[in-house]
């Protein structure tokens, strides 16, 4: 990441003012076709919008389907057709993704900006297999830095049946955070409901292996930037971070359960029992369309422990937690509007198991957000407002995002948005201008 400071501090009318020539110049300048598609565009031979509600990456309803058949669809591309049932497209489909962004907040060098490059910039290949068999892999570089390492938490006992006797580890307070990132996944289908999904992901969720709904279920399908300002799961953390495991799902257009058995880990996971020995996860959605709106009404949990590493005892990584989402896609006055909403809770940890997402013995963790987004040009302009609310050792912290989202292109976007939080720590407020490609 590329840090530069910039003697400016962004207010509110300020803001405004930037939001409203963004839509001005940008309306003015750019016209209103895709010239670059990614690479399910390439595949499909469709645009970017027939899968997209609003913007990307959040799906509609045909983006949904496409996604639940294992990214399989074959448009004109020509294929490679043979026996035992070879159906590969003759070209590989790769697309380039990148994120540039400029952040101010008031705590970094008095107010001055900072520019993150590379945000994200990652090339995805995917696509079709064969007839009913499809993959994803991403790779890519972020961000790097000086982290802390706080340690895992987990407990060494010279005797489990006595608490006294246990330590937990509290790291060494040192470390540093990995910039290249990698996310695969193999959709299997077995008929045209039923699919089994291997997967891994350094940071995307276990929702990463099958998730259909824009709730922030999964951390990079989203309508908005800023995933922890409007989603409960990516709040408490049960909707991203590292996740590794199966994914065994049955799905039809209006509903689908997803069970995974997995890890909260990526890369060299030593000594674990993949038969019984990981985590559960369970995820059930039902999708209807009400009235000419596209709905979807989901609940997600996961629980269970895993023992992993060569020492005994081994390591032990527990995970406890729950979240009700739903979400709401149509048009009102010639206006696309979605809205979505989210409920979560990260279970506290008890005396000798501590939950990774939550370390306190005493209280459970609660977040919930709730968000509106309005396509006032449609297919060009949106504008939003979501509100969070985060609930962890006894202190609840509220933010408001507002924003505006300027498509250039179907396949490239401009997010302006600012995050005004009641927490007393000035990090929690900023502002953030995003430009987002996919070619």
């Amino acid at each position: 990441m590329i840090k530069i400071t910039v003697m400016s501090r962004l207010s509110g009318t300020l803001f405004l003012s930037l939001c409203l020539s963004i839509i001005t110049i940008t309306s003015l300048c750019f016209t209103h076709s895709a010239s670059a598609v990614p690479a399910f565009a390439r595949q499909t031979s469709m645009a970017c919008s027939s899968c997209h509600f609003q913007s990307f990456p959040a799906l509609n309803s045909f983006g949904r389907v496409f996604r639940a058949g294992g990214y399989t669809l074959q448009g004109s591309q020509p294929l490679i057709e043979g026996e035992n049932e070879l159906s590969l497209p003759s070209t590989l489909n790769a697309s380039v993704i990148a994120k540039l962004r400029y952040q101010l907040k008031a705590d970094v060098d008095g107010g001055r900006g900072e520019i993150q490059w590379p945000d994200e910039a990652a090339i995805l290949v995917g696509g079709r297999a064969t007839e009913h068999v499809g993959f994803l892999m991403e790779f890519g570089q972020g961000p790097t830095g000086v982290g802390v390492d706080t340690g895992t938490g987990d407990l060494t006992c010279t005797n489990p049946a006595d608490v006294t006797t246990c330590t937990a580890d509290t790291g060494t307070g040192e470390g540093s955070t990995h910039g290249t990132f990698l996310s695969t996944k193999l959709h299997f289908g077995i008929n045209d409901s039923v699919a089994i999904i291997p997967f891994s992901t350094d940071g995307l969720g276990v929702g990463y292996g099958f998730e259909l709904l824009n709730t922030g279920a999964q951390r990079s399908q989203r309508p908005i930037e800023n995933r922890g300002g409007y989603s409960a799961g990516q709040l408490l953390g049960t909707a991203s971070g590292e996740a590794t495991g199966v994914a065994f799902v049955y799905q039809t257009p209006e509903w689908f359960v997803n069970y995974s058995h997995w890890t909260p880990a990526w890369n060299e996971i030593e000594n674990v029992n993949i038969f019984g020995g990981l985590a559960h996860y369970i995820r059930l959605a039902y999708m209807p369309n009400i009235g000419g709106w596209d709905t979807g009404f989901g609940l997600s949990s996961m629980n269970g422990s895993i023992k992993t590493g060569p020492t005994d005892p081994a390591t032990e990584i527990h995970v406890d937690g729950w979240t009700l989402d739903a979400q709401v896609q149509g048009e009102i006055n010639g206006m696309t509007l979605g809205v979505y909403g989210s409920y979560g809770v990260a279970a506290k940890s008890s005396a000798l198991e501590e939950n990774r997402y939550n370390a306190s013995t005493t209280d459970d963790e609660k977040a919930y957000g709730l968000t509106a987004k309005l396509g006032v040009i449609p297919t060009k302009t949106q504008v939003y407002l979501a509100y969070s609310s985060h609930d962890e050792n006894a202190t609840t912290t509220a933010a408001i995002t507002i924003g505006v989202q300027q498509m250039l292109y179907q396949n490239v976007k401009l997010e302006l948005y600012n995050v005004s939080s009641d927490s007393d720590d000035d990090a929690d407020d900023y502002t953030m201008l995003m430009l987002f490609a996919g070619f």
